[in-house]
């Protein structure tokens, strides 16, 4: 009996276990199949990736190559023989000091008349005074004549030293001219006197005298300028240079300034300032003149002013600015040349392994399954031993 039992369950082992290996070959066939599949798709996804590296380090490359920079010359022309026309920086100007007739008195030697110093309203210079003293008797009389500031009037009065800017004796008619150069010299009035030559007799004399100076036009008349908004740089830039002439049409003297904003304002109302260019007096000039970057890209002005009287003039002038501007250069085309196979290379690489991952991909058909009664796992229709549980099931019948 014991026996017995020992060989029946020898023989369900056998049965089961025979079952159980019957479908883990199944499932070490499907397995099998899955593994490979897996297989392929972590090569193809490895090689996906080294593709896509290789894509993006190309990129960087050819975008990174080493590059080298290069101080490229630049220039703009600011103005080709531009015209500066302007009035007269000085104006003729006269009046008149004296239209008198001076009689010496019986009881004196000598009498006198004064004319004034003119009144002006820009700078002043160049006095000249003109006139005539004529003795009006008949016959005429001798007299002696003095032109004096009130200082050496009262000196000469006193019989002390003096000086006079003009003097004559023993004359029945005389003119006379002298002049002064600066304002600042002219007296505020001069004293016209006449004065007997000879005892008893007292001279008439007719004294007419003429004060002439040329005085300074407005600033805003007498100069032109031309303004120059600036060079517009974007780069890295250095070593601006201005260059450029100027002359007077007919070939008159002028006076040329080149200044920056500020200055030239300065310089408009009589204050202290400086300039880039300053020359005075000339019928032709040339300039070349360095500047900052801030200076280059800044408002300049080219200043023309006539110094001359009473004559107009017209200046021409031409201005280049040259500058070095810092551009950036690749260094090897091979840089990028290189660069772009590598990326070519990556892209297909990529798209291969994309190609290959969707085209070897398996194609698995379901498989009726149905439910172990001993474990309730989902196992195929086929199976007759459970591989989860191990229980026996009945194969159903063949349709």
């Amino acid at each position: 009996m014991i026996l017995s039992c020992r060989v029946s369950m020898v023989c369900f082992s056998s049965a089961f276990f025979g079952c159980s290996i019957h479908n883990r070959r199944i499932f070490i066939y499907e397995s099998k199949a899955e593994s490979v599949f897996v297989i392929q798709m972590r090569i193809s996804i490895l090689i996906f990736v080294i593709g896509i590296i290789l894509l993006i380090g190309g990129v960087l490359l050819a975008v990174m190559a080493p590059a080298t920079a290069a101080w490229t010359p630049k220039s703009e022309t600011i103005a080709t023989e531009k015209p500066l026309p302007t009035s007269a920086g000085w104006e003729s100007k006269s009046e008149s000091l004296i239209d008198q007739t001076i009689m010496v008195s019986s009881y004196e030697t000598y009498d006198y008349w004064f004319g004034n110093k003119p009144f002006t309203f820009w700078e002043a210079k160049d006095f000249e005074i003109t006139g005539t003293a004529t003795e009006q008797s008949s016959p005429q009389r001798l007299f002696n004549f003095h032109v004096l500031d009130s200082t050496n009037f009262d000196l000469w009065k006193a019989g002390s030293p003096y000086t006079s800017y003009y003097e004559t004796k023993g004359e029945t008619s005389v003119t006379f001219d002298f002049s002064i150069a600066a304002e600042n010299a002219v007296p505020d009035s001069f004293y016209f006197v006449i004065e007997e030559n000879a005892p008893e007799a007292k001279p008439t004399v007719h004294v007419i005298a003429t004060i002439s100076w040329v005085e300074k036009t407005s600033v805003y008349d007498s100069s032109e300028y031309y303004t120059y908004y600036g060079a517009i740089v974007i780069e890295e830039s250095k070593d601006f240079v201005l260059k450029g002439n100027a002359s007077e049409a007919s070939g008159k003297n002028f006076n040329f300034y080149i200044f920056d904003s500020a200055n030239y304002w300065n310089w408009i109302d009589g204050a202290a300032y400086t300039s880039y260019v300053e020359e005075r007096d000339v019928t032709s000039t040339s300039f070349s003149v360095s500047l900052e970057k801030e200076e280059a890209t800044s408002m300049i002005y080219f200043v023309a002013e006539d110094p001359l009287v009473d004559k107009s003039e017209t200046v021409q002038f031409s201005a280049t600015l040259e500058w070095s501007e810092k551009e950036t250069i690749a260094a090897t085309i091979g840089g990028l040349v290189f660069g772009g196979i590598i990326a070519s290379l990556g892209m297909v690489i990529a798209l291969i392994a994309g190609i290959v991952a969707l085209v070897s991909r398996p194609t698995v058909e379901a498989k009726p399954m149905r439910t172990c009664l001993g474990c309730g796992m989902q196992i195929p229709i086929d199976y007759a031993v459970c591989p989860y549980c191990g229980k026996k099931v009945e194969k159903p019948p063949s349709s």
